[in-house]
């Protein structure tokens, strides 16, 4: 099957990363569930898509309502061939100490529980039938971010959850895979770059000489999700432009 007749599943679709992957997929022709907390962002960019595409309001930490998207979208395209697992979010920086109880379980919530409880729900339709799934973990997942130990720590916990799962279901003809992007140039992300030389100085920090776009990262994602990807199963992919190589440049100049 190649991406132009899959049906495709994206969660936390309607900005950022999440919606470039649609965008992507959309130009294959491949028919699209846009899943979010919040539909009302996909109200005009839907005149845009047109054809083939379905919106589901859904928070992805509420297993009742994963399961009534997953009834809808198998109601409306009668299967599901891939899920991306893209929703997530993250808290105002923090020393580990100062992090409250409260911004921890929230953060492992949506980023960790949510993609178990998407993958379990929309997983198991595709399983013997054959489907891919791919997880969007972060660089903040392979090496600790500082200031971020929920986000650090629940991202850990989607690579695992990615190992596990193409483990147990490789045999099933269900693939899992994530990726791990860097300094990525989202609405969200650019809120951190206001203060003077703030962005030249990420820039500084990545081998390939520039901030990534989420276009970078929705082209790995197709790729993973796309027959020419079959033999890769239970695989971490860095879209970092080498940032996470600089740790031990670092490392090197002390």
């Amino acid at each position: 099957m190649n991406n132009g007749s899959q049906v495709v599943v994206i969660t936390g679709a309607a900005q950022g990363i999440g919606r470039s992957i649609a965008t992507r997929f959309h130009r294959s022709s491949a028919k699209l569930a846009l899943l979010d907390m919040d539909i009302k962002p996909f109200q005009e960019w839907i005149k845009e898509l047109g054809r083939d595409v379905l919106l589901v309001k859904c928070n992805v930490t509420n297993r009742l309502e994963v399961e009534a998207a997953r009834d809808q979208i198998l109601a409306h395209f009668g299967r599901i061939d891939v899920l991306i697992n893209n929703a997530g979010i993250g808290k105002s920086p923090h020393h580990l100490e100062e992090v409250k109880e409260e911004d921890w379980r929230q953060v492992l919530d949506v980023n960790l529980t949510g993609v178990f409880l998407c993958t379990q729900v929309f997983g198991t339709s595709m399983l013997d039938r054959g489907g891919a799934i791919v997880n969007i973990s972060s660089m903040s997942g392979l090496i600790p971010s500082p200031l971020r130990g929920a986000y650090s720590a629940s991202k850990a916990g989607v690579l695992m959850l990615t190992a596990q799962t193409a483990l147990a279901w490789g045999r099933r003809k269900v693939r899992a895979n994530a990726v791990c992007p860097g300094i990525i140039e989202t609405t969200m992300a650019t809120r951190n770059y206001k203060g003077p030389g703030s962005r030249q100085a990420r820039i500084d920090l990545v081998p390939s000489g520039r901030l990534g776009t989420p276009e970078d990262v929705a082209n790995v994602v197709f790729f993973l999700a796309s027959p020419e990807s079959e033999y890769i199963n239970g695989e971490f992919i860095r879209v970092d432009g080498g940032f996470t190589l600089t740790t031990m440049l670092q490392y090197s100049n002390i």
